[in-house]
């Protein structure tokens, strides 16, 4: 029961935090410690080797060693655990002259940005049944890597007046920090016959997403946030209507339509680009898409 108890005590001392993912990858990293009784006072000095970690679950493996081992008993010991967020928790078993094998437990923190783990240790003392308490600190090595999560952000992209294969029309997506013209990513989304896309790999942050293909005028999705899981319903409609792709529908796009009007894939004149509607050939529905637009501008 008194072991109970006390193992209750050294984990409680630990701020409780609900069950989260590791902020922090401490796979293949090596640090010096102290670890100080709290009791007697005594300093002890080691290392603390982390081995592999599963990024997804946070759990490890490592070995702590005490050095050098022979001016403390608890030697050296395999231990496995878990981070949760920016706690660190991991526990093995020692063999203590006198005592034999004993659990070990460790809880602590990833702080300073990741370079230092600090927190509280205990083993059990068999004879005095007791769990006999340190603090702990790393005094270099690491550091703790910080886990970046990404997610996707997805929707459907609506090309307007527009009745060929969706599919094969490459649409540009710039991923922008929310209210500036500067992005930090572009890609081309693959649309599937519905119009329907998927953006991955977005960090958590709030965006502009600014969409434009071929000859549709750029349009900008405001104030998009990702916050720890996949953003979908992200809806875009596109105008029609910009043939030379300078993000305005005017009197230079009338000109090419004219020069490519009456052509089909293949004729010398063909223009893939005053195809406005997706017909396979350039005539009267295209200018009728491109007078409806005139003048038109799409967002920078």
């Amino acid at each position: 029961m008194k072991r109970v108890c006390w193992l209750l005590v050294l984990v409680l001392a630990v701020p409780a935090v609900a069950q989260q993912p590791p902020a922090w990858d401490i796979s293949n990293t090596y640090w010096t410690a102290q670890i100080r009784d709290v009791l007697l006072g005594y300093t002890y000095d080691g290392n603390i080797r982390f081995f592999s970690m599963n990024t997804s679950t946070g759990e490890f493996t490592g070995r702590v060693q005490y050095l050098p081992p022979n001016l403390n008993p608890l030697g050296q010991y395999n231990v496995s655990g878990r981070v949760e967020g920016d706690n660190i928790s991991f526990r093995g078993i020692a063999n203590i002259p006198g005592l034999g094998n004993t659990d070990v437990v460790w809880v602590g923190t990833v702080t300073q940005n990741g370079a230092r783990l600090e927190g509280q240790m205990a083993y059990w003392d068999w004879l005095w049944e007791v769990w006999v308490m340190f603090t702990w600190r790393t005094t270099s090595g690491g550091p703790a890597r910080p886990i970046v999560r990404t997610y996707a952000i997805s929707g459907k992209v609506t090309l307007e007046e527009f009745i060929g294969d969706l599919s094969t029309v490459a649409v540009t997506v710039q991923l922008r920090p929310a209210g500036s013209l500067n992005p930090i990513r572009t890609a081309v989304l693959n649309l599937d016959s519905a119009g329907n896309y998927t953006l991955p790999e977005v960090p958590n942050g709030t965006y502009d997403l600014a969409f434009q293909a071929s000859h549709w005028l750029r349009r900008l999705v405001r104030n998009v946030t990702v916050s720890g899981a996949n953003v979908t319903g992200v809806n875009v409609s596109l105008t029609n209507g910009d043939v030379n792709g300078d993000n305005e529908v005017g009197l230079l796009d009338f000109g090419l339509l004219t020069a490519a009007f009456n052509t089909q894939p293949g004729d010398a004149a063909w223009n893939p680009n005053a195809d406005l509607n997706g017909d396979e050939e350039v005539g009267l529905p295209d200018f009728s898409v491109l007078v409806r637009s005139f003048g038109l501008a799409g967002d920078d």
